[in-house]
């Protein structure tokens, strides 16, 4: 089976789902699927890539072909992803694939190969990456109803399959009336590599390790730790702070930082990769992510392959079965609630929470497992889209 994934950017700088399409891919080549990925070469925010354009090159294993995106001059256009190239290529070499996999909505890659394979006949399976939740689709709501209206609910309603990371973020998006088949399936995570890492030692450290976003409600954060600071004065801990976004607001975050006195409490890491992150998640006590939405939480998951026990607010989808296999908690991502629950944590966590999050991430997020059932799945809405056409 030939599979081709289609994506605006691969870069880590654009968070989790671009990472997670990489090793959603390779995954499924262990299991003799022929998945390559086709994307433009957006670099995060304003920046290109320098891999080669126009010519099949492996990344991670993966073999990969990218096109130019526009470099328009304002943010919003330039990150509409617009990539002539790549619409060229598809409608030329698009029939050799018997299935596409397409990744986020509301960009120009997406929604192009969602409207060609349409076109086309070919089947295609969509990942919405939380674009359908409600906290997603309020950011700029007037724009995104429009475009869902005009050309993206003709696209989601045409896939062979939705794909869906956890139930409570396909049922935000049935809120929408969508009727095309859904697939429920979690994201995986790589293992760490067979490193020896640092163990977590005092003081007690927490791990903030994601896109610096409003979204990531990191001013909540800082809040609960000044009031941990007040009421636990003695204790020892520190919070370091792992990711990066727009200039301005890291600027703000900082500032906001010292304003609270938490600076010499702050390690500020910038954005990490490869071994140092996997260092910093080992080195933490625990994982921490109040966020006001997320429809997965890659960056979880791969705190619990090194035994580091998140805390978690609800609207971080997997919350609650972290907290149901006791290998980490959730808590309201509220100053107060989460304060509380930062000072309980202050004593660390158990052997035994630790255990519980390594084996979680082994029995329930191995790629192994993930990429054998999401190949079944192609399989059936390959035969599906056959017995249509018959």
């Amino acid at each position: 089976m030939k599979v081709l994934h289609v994506i605006p950017s691969i870069s880590p700088l654009r968070g989790g789902p671009s990472v997670a399409a990489l090793e959603m891919t390779a995954a499924l080549r262990q299991t003799g699927v022929d998945a390559r990925i086709l994307s433009t070469d957006d670099h995060g925010p304003g920046s290109l890539c320098d891999l080669p354009i126009g010519q099949w090159s492996a990344v991670e294993g993966v073999p990969v072909l990218l096109f130019r995106r526009w470099a328009a001059p304002v943010a919003a256009v330039r990150d509409f992803a617009f990539s002539p190239g790549l619409s060229r290529w598809l409608r030329a070499h698009g029939q050799q694939f018997d299935l596409l996999h397409i990744h986020a909505l509301f960009s120009y890659p997406s929604s192009g190969a969602m409207a060609y394979a349409r076109s086309a006949g070919i089947p295609y399976v969509v990942s919405t990456i939380g674009q359908l939740c409600v906290w997603s689709l309020q950011q700029g709501s007037r724009r995104k109803r429009l475009y869902l209206r005009l050309l993206e609910r003709a696209n989601l309603e045409g896939a062979a399959a939705l794909h869906f990371t956890t139930s409570a973020e396909e049922d935000e998006a049935r809120q929408l009336g969508l009727t095309a088949p859904g697939l429920v399936l979690p994201l995986g995570v790589k293992a760490p590599p067979d490193l020896p890492f640092p163990e977590a030692a005092p003081p007690v450290r927490f791990l903030f390790l994601s896109r610096l976003h409003p979204k990531k409600r990191l001013e909540v954060l800082f809040d609960a730790l000044a009031l941990v600071q007040a009421r636990a004065p003695g204790a020892a801990w520190q919070l370091a702070i792992a990711g990066d976004g727009e200039a301005d607001y890291v600027t703000a975050l900082r500032q906001r930082a010292q304003a609270l006195n938490l600076g010499d409490r702050c390690r500020w890491l910038g954005f990490l990769e490869g071994r140092a992150k996997w260092e910093e998640l080992a080195r933490a006590h625990w994982f921490v992510l109040p966020s006001a939405s997320e429809n997965f939480g890659i960056a979880a998951i791969e705190a619990l392959a090194v035994g580091t026990p998140p805390i978690l607010s609800p609207e971080v989808a997997i919350a609650e079965q972290i907290q149901a296999a006791a290998a980490g908690w959730m808590v309201p991502g509220q100053v107060e609630p989460l304060a509380e629950r930062l000072i309980a944590a202050l004593a660390g966590p158990t052997a035994e929470m630790r255990s519980a999050a390594r084996q979680l991430a082994s029995e329930s997020f191995s790629w192994d497992v993930i990429g054998a059932n999401l190949k079944a799945a192609y399989a059936d809405c390959v035969q599906a889209q056959q017995q249509t056409v018959a």
